[in-house]
C-alpha cells in the first residue's frame, strides 16, 4: 500500500513539474517583442523601442537628421538658446506608418553644423488615426522670441492644444499649455502655467445669447518638465481630472 502511494505521489509530482515548465515556456512565447512604455511620473516620456530610428549627433544640414523611411513633416527655424544663431526644430513622420509616433528633434546650430540637442517622441502626437483621418486639421511649429511653440488645431472632438517651451538655465523646459474644446452647449478653455504653478479653466455657456463665462484659477505645481519628457496632452488631461470643473 505504501509503495502504491509513493508511486501516485511521484506521478503527480512529475505531472506538476511538466505542467509548470509548459506554462513557463508558454509565457515566454507570448511576451511582446516590441512595446511602447509610458512613464507614470508627472512628466511621462514615451520610451523608444528597438525599431525606433537612430539619429546622428551632428549634421551639416537638417536633412542629415532624417533617417530612412522618414520625412520632415514640420520644421521651424529661429534662435532658441539665445546665442544669436538660428537653430532648427523638425518633426518627422514615418512614411511606412503614418499613425506611428512622430519624433521631434531640437537642433542647435554651432558654427557650420547642427548638433542634436534633444529629441522627444511625445511632444507631438501621431498625425493620423487608425481610420486614416488626421487627428488635427492644422499643425504648426514655430520659434519666436526664444520660445518654441507647437500648435495643433481641430474643429472636431480633438479640440486644440498649444505647448510652449523655453530655454532656461541651459535646459529646454515646458512653460505653458493651452487647450480649447467645444461640445453641445459649451466651450472650455484651459491653461497650465508651469512657471507660475497655476491651472486656469474658463467655461463658456453657448446656449445663452450673451454667452456668459466663468473662470477659475487654482494652484497646480508640478516638477520641471523637460522637452524630451513632455507629453502636453497627457499633462492637460491629468490637470483637468484633478482640478477641472
Amino acid at each position: 500500500m505504501m509503495k502504491s502511494l509513493q508511486k501516485v505521489t511521484l506521478f503527480f509530482g512529475i505531472t506538476l513539474t511538466i505542467t509548470a515548465c509548459q506554462n513557463k515556456e508558454s509565457r515566454k512565447k507570448t511576451l511582446p517583442v516590441d512595446t511602447v512604455v509610458h512613464q507614470t511620473e508627472v512628466s511621462p516620456q514615451v520610451q523608444p523601442t528597438n525599431s525606433d530610428p537612430v539619429f546622428p549627433g551632428t549634421g551639416n544640414t537638417i536633412k542629415d537628421f532624417v533617417p530612412a523611411n522618414y520625412k520632415m513633416d514640420l520644421e521651424a527655424a529661429g534662435d532658441l538658446n539665445n546665442d544669436g544663431v538660428k537653430d532648427a526644430v523638425i518633426v518627422l513622420i514615418n512614411t511606412r506608418d503614418t499613425t506611428a509616433l512622430r519624433p521631434t528633434l531640437v537642433l542647435f546650430k554651432q558654427g557650420t553644423k547642427y548638433n542634436l540637442y534633444s529629441k522627444s517622441f511625445s511632444a507631438v502626437e501621431p498625425k493620423y488615426r487608425g481610420d486614416g483621418y488626421p487627428v488635427y486639421d492644422h499643425e504648426d511649429v514655430g520659434i519666436d522670441s526664444g520660445k518654441l511653440v507647437i500648435s495643433m488645431q481641430a474643429t472636431g472632438p480633438a479640440g486644440s492644444i498649444e505647448s510652449t517651451y523655453k530655454y532656461i538655465n541651459k535646459a529646454l523646459v515646458l512653460t505653458q499649455i493651452n487647450a480649447f474644446s467645444m461640445g453641445a452647449g459649451g466651450q472650455t478653455d484651459q491653461k497650465i502655467d508651469l512657471l507660475k504653478g497655476t491651472y486656469t479653466q474658463t467655461d463658456i455657456n453657448t446656449m445663452k445669447e450673451d454667452m456668459p463665462s466663468t473662470t477659475n484659477t487654482k494652484s497646480y505645481k508640478i516638477p520641471t518638465v523637460l522637452f524630451k519628457d513632455s507629453d502636453p496632452s497627457e499633462l492637460m488631461t491629468k490637470a483637468f481630472d484633478q482640478l477641472g470643473n
